[in-house]
């Protein structure tokens, strides 16, 4: 069996990235692959502030690293940028430790945004009318986007339905429409192949 650890920004994070990356394991056929409990380290300018304290503690899991985060953050501009400092530090702290960065534009839930149908299953009250943003990257605050397009009082809650709808996406559109989905795939299936530095 191999070992993956999954970090998240939020606590929804916490419950739908596991599910979304097991429904791109299986689709791969790879079911021997074992997730160590997801760790939660907050949005990316925290991330970076803390960064070595937070690597160091997560080797401690020997296992490849996955880290998975939203962009939206005012004065930062270039996810691959972002994502190759950081890996500097990890090379830094531990040489060869398999470590990706996969960052979302703008958040999780712009994967939603997508993927019309696996919203719509789970927000059956969406009316038949809307129209789903053709890029959804240039919205800020695809959270609000869902919440205002549901009946008044039936907002979007990241606790309870990121998980859902996370279930419900199709792989092969993701790919197809998100260059985020698509690095993020790439990113997974070469960690599982990694080797643990000893």
């Amino acid at each position: 069996m191999r070992p993956l650890l999954l970090i998240v920004e939020g606590h929804g994070d916490e419950k739908a990235a596991p599910i979304l990356v097991r429904k791109i394991l299986e689709q791969h056929g790879h079911y021997d692959v074992i997730l160590r409990p997801t760790q939660r380290r907050g949005e990316y300018p925290a991330v970076a502030k803390s960064f070595d304290n937070f690597f160091l503690a997560a080797i401690k899991e020997r296992a490849p690293i996955l880290w998975i985060m939203d962009f939206d953050a005012k004065g930062h501009d270039c996810p691959s940028l972002e994502a190759a400092s950081l890996a500097g530090r990890a090379a830094r702290l531990y040489p060869a430790w398999p470590i990706a960065f996969a960052f979302l534009v703008k958040e999780f839930e712009t994967l939603f945004l997508h993927d019309e149908a696996a919203t719509r299953s789970v927000f059956t009250d969406i009316p038949k009318q809307v129209v789903f943003p053709e890029q959804p990257e240039r919205i800020r605050g695809a959270k609000e986007w869902l919440s205002e397009k549901r009946p008044k009082g039936m907002a979007y809650k990241e606790s309870v339905h990121q998980q859902k709808i996370a279930a419900h996406l199709d792989i092969d559109l993701l790919r197809q429409k998100s260059g985020d989905f698509a690095h993020l795939e790439r990113a997974l299936l070469k960690l599982i192949d990694a080797e643990i530095p000893a």
